[in-house]
């Protein structure tokens, strides 16, 4: 077992995931509040204290509500790009009224190591100051994460290819949405090429990066309003068919709760 992780939950009320390998654990967003954060670790058998690093993607709340907080009371560095530490406040201790313990900038591209994790950060298109994906390796273990992508650009295929264990964003129901209560501006933004996945262009990019060696499947980041778990199984298990493939173990995460640890 070189790499496993444990969705603390994902979707727009709060996103984060627990990463071990290497002797080294890290929670890869932070988007619960310190108390959720810390609760929710428990109930997985983690306890706060022990982890290495807070690893942020960006500065929406449902990636970093909770982050300057647990890095001050746990004593956690916390890794995220410039842009994003600037855009979310965290150099200033009034805007969430807690300074991070230590910050340590990372670049797109340019990977770095927590023990025996290698991290490589790599942009996503989203509509935030610097939003990134990470491909984590150990032991020759891969998984590959990206979530809050309006559309899989390349650089996003290059870092999910290959991978043992994927989770990826597959956020919406293109007909849900349009149908749905979501005022106009905000369905245009979820639609645009800065907002988030849908079912379908998730599956399609899906069949495109994974091979043999990928064995599970994280359906991350699903919308509440405009999306069911079944419809985004449902899509990527119709397109892996389509191109005549089998279809990696699916496993679609929730929201209001954890889930099993998964092994990569």
């Amino acid at each position: 077992m070189s790499i496993r992780l444990v969705v603390l939950g994902s979707g727009s009320a709060g996103n984060a995931t627990c990463i071990e390998g290497g002797g080294a654990r890290v929670l890869l967003d932070a988007g619960f509040s310190c108390r959720e954060l810390q609760a929710r670790l428990r109930a997985v058998g983690v306890e706060p204290q022990r982890l290495d690093a807070l690893v942020i993607t960006h500065e929406h709340a449902d990636h970093i509500r909770g982050a300057a907080l647990f890095s001050q009371t746990h004593k956690v560095p916390l890794y995220c790009t410039a842009a994003t530490f600037r855009a979310a406040g965290l150099a200033r201790a009034g805007i969430h009224g807690h300074g991070v313990f230590a910050h340590v900038a990372v670049e797109p591209g340019m990977a770095f190591e927590i023990g025996g994790l290698r991290l490589r950060p790599f942009s996503v298109p989203h509509d935030a100051a610097d939003t990134v994906g990470y491909a984590v390796e150990c032991d020759g273990g891969r998984f590959g994460y990206a979530t809050d992508l309006g559309h899989d650009a390349m650089p996003v295929r290059e870092a999910l290819r290959n991978c043992d264990l994927l989770m990826l964003e597959s956020n919406h129901d293109v007909e849900m949405l349009r149908r749905g209560p979501y005022p106009q501006v905000v369905k245009e933004r979820v639609l645009g090429r800065h907002g988030h996945l849908d079912n379908e262009t998730a599956a399609a990019l899906l069949c495109d990066v994974a091979t043999d060696r990928t064995r599970r499947i994280i359906l991350a980041h699903l919308s509440r309003t405009n999306n069911r778990p079944e419809l985004a199984l449902k899509a990527a298990r119709r397109e892996f068919e389509r191109r005549g493939r089998k279809a990696p173990v699916l496993h679609p995460a929730a929201q209001a709760a954890p889930s099993g640890w998964f092994d990569a």
